[in-house]
Parts: structure tokens; sequence; C-alpha cells
């Protein structure tokens, strides 16, 4: 029987009772098992996220004893959440603050075995704006959450002997799309965003490593905090710059006008392999350049070099934009006075409309050359 063929009602009527922490376990395993096996397809995760009965039998049994039932009930919930309208129902569920409160809680408890499972579900709820948006509030208000204590997680090696954790980075990417979150990533007595930077280059996890880059890049939006960033007691550039650099060797004129991280790499240093975090880190160079004293202190620090030779080696022809943007921000004209703050100027509705579709079809490359790295 296809999901098509499916009853609703019939099924809610059915199932409801069993999807419950007091139904026998004989009966619940089989049947967190059914939902689980219906989330293999885009049909049935929309069957399935159609019904607040089914949704909420399942975040239920994510508290039950029997881990043979927790595990296929986070990764039930894991795959609905890939739906943005799955996450928008969950978040403006009657009890969400309380699903949220519970499962951060769980993230940061050093001894929950399922853990990484929590962080899946968590960084696929929080991808749509909107949810991440409710999210951060419901974090602003709980006693026991904040960004402060993530990072903390995050950064401490082996912190969970079961869980690897590497998923609360792309949640943090999420979150810190919002305007509260990036202020207490930003909070200049927290020492939060240092300890997120060394972990642009962590090449033990692509994932951890990509959501730690994406959170940087959306804290660089705000350019109130750029003279900051790029000041010693940051020093974003230099961490943004070394993952887009080679084992080039410079004359020595360019090499001292480097950041000291960046001066006189190893012959054998690599550059970031993933085509994404490249990426990112274009942009997010090219958002430190909104402003003039940004501009003038990127280009001081001779960040056009590193950039050049990324040019001449970048295979990936989906990244060629981004690094053909920041080039020619970097050795362009400055901007007429007026519009000095990029984040500023006004944009015609015509050239959005270009960017967007230019944006559309790098996208579509860069999945193309995933599917064809994969097979």
């Amino acid at each position: 029987m296809s999901v098509k063929d499916l009853n609703l009602e019939h099924l809610e009527n059915e199932f409801a009772p069993i999807l419950t922490l007091s139904a026998p376990p004989h009966v619940k395993k089989p049947a967190i098992e059914y939902f689980l096996g219906l989330t293999g397809s885009e049909e049935g995760k929309l069957f399935i996220g159609k019904s607040d009965k089914f949704i909420k039998g399942i975040l239920d049994l994510t508290e039950d004893s029997d881990d043979a039932v927790v595990k296929p009930a986070y990764e039930t919930l894991i795959n609905l959440a890939t739906q943005d309208p799955i996450c928008k129902r969950i978040i403006n569920s009657e009890n969400s603050s309380d699903i949220i409160v519970k499962n951060f809680a769980k993230v940061l408890d050093p001894k929950y075995k399922h853990a990484d499972l929590v962080c899946k579900f968590l960084s696929n709820l929080t991808r749509p704006e909107e949810v991440a948006q409710k999210v951060a509030d419901i974090i602003k208000i709980a006693d026991k959450l904040n960004i402060v204590k993530f990072v903390t997680v995050l950064c401490t090696k082996d912190y969970n002997k079961d869980a690897d954790l590497h998923y609360l980075a792309p949640i943090l990417a999420n979150l810190s799309q919002t305007q509260h979150i990036r202020e207490e990533i930003l909070a200049r007595d927290q020492w939060v965003i240092q300890r997120l930077l060394p972990f642009v280059s962590y090449m033990e996890s692509d994932i951890r490593r990509l959501g730690v880059v994406s959170c940087v890049k959306n804290c660089c939006f705000d350019d109130e905090h750029h003279d900051w960033l790029l000041s010693d007691k940051v020093d974003i550039l230099s961490f943004l710059l070394l993952p887009l650099a080679g084992p080039e060797e410079f004359d020595d004129d360019d090499m001292e006008k480097l950041p000291d991280r960046i001066q006189y790499l190893p012959p054998d240093k690599t550059r970031e392999p993933v085509t994404e975090i490249r990426r990112i880190l274009l942009q997010a160079i090219l958002k430190l350049c909104a402003t003039k004293e940004g501009r003038l202190f990127i280009r001081d620090k001779n960040t056009y070099v590193i950039i050049r030779e990324l040019h001449k080696w970048e295979s990936q022809r989906s990244n060629i934009p981004a690094i053909m943007n920041l080039i020619d921000i970097l050795i362009g004209d400055e901007p007429e006075p007026g519009m000095e703050n990029l984040h500023q100027v006004e944009i015609p509705d015509h050239l959005k409309e270009k960017f967007k579709k230019e944006d559309e079809e790098d996208e579509k490359e860069y999945i193309q050359e995933i599917s064809q790295s994969s097979t």
C-alpha cells in the first residue's frame, strides 16, 4: 500500500494511543519503526506532518526509557525536520518551548547517550529562519540555556563520551541568522567568537567546520562590529584566510604585508577541501569589506595575493563568482562619497534579480558537483 492510499483519520485513531509513554513496550517499538519507514519518502514525511497527534506522539517517545524506542523516534524526527512546513508546525505547537528546552538540555548533558541524534534533529529543525528566530526567543528566556554554554560544549574535547556533537555547529549557524544570537556570539566580554574561530580549520569534521564557518559568516553581517573583529583582539581575517592559502611562496615585500598567521606557511600547506566552505569563507571576507575602513585594512593585509593564488588553483566553477566579487573589491576603485558602506547601498531591482539568478545557477552547479563526487 502506498502512502497516498493511507487514511489519516484512521491511522490517527489506530496509532495515537500507541505513540505514548504508557503504551506497552511490545507495541511502541514496531509502531515507531513503522513511522520511521514512512519517512523514507517525501510523501511519507508530508503525510505524517499533517497530523499534530503523530508529531506529538513521536516527540513523546523520545522521552521513553527504552533506547530501542528513543533511537527510532529521533531518527523519525530528523527525517521529518527536513521539511520546512513540519519544522514550523513543531515550533508553533502548544508546547514548543518545552520541546526546545528539553532537547537542548539533553545536548548539554554530558551523559546523554543520544545527544548526537538530538543535535541532528535540532540542526534540521532550526534551518528555516522563522523557526530559528522562535528558538532563539525561547533560549533568551530559558534559565539554563545560552549560547556561551553551547559554545563551551562545542569547544570541550570529549565532552560526551557517547557523542561527538559535531552537529551542534550547524545549530549555532542556524541560530546566528537571528540578531539576538549574533549579539551573544559577538559580546566582547564573553570571548565567544574567539573560541569558535580555531574550528574554521578543524579538519576532523566537515560538519563542524562548515557549521562554524557559516556561523562566523553570519556574524560578519553586522558591520558595527567589523573594526573589533579585524583588530588584534579577534584577528578574524587571519582565521578566514588561512584555509584559503596554499603553499605558494611570495617575495619578502608581499610576505611581510600578510597577517602573521599567514606568513611562511609550510610547503605542504593544503587549502580547504570542501567547495562550499571555501565559498562561505570568501563571502565572509567580502562582508568585512562593507565599510571603507574594513576594505582598507583587508587590502593593507595583502589579502589580494592569497585570493589571486586561490583563483589560479580553484577548479570548481561555482566558486569563481565569489572569488571575482572579492577581487573586484580588493583592486577596484573606492565607491563615490555617500556610498562607502556597501551594506547601505540601494541596489536596483533589476540587478537584485540578476544576482539572484546567478546565485541560483551557482547553487545548481554546486549540487551537481557534489552528486558527481559521490558517485
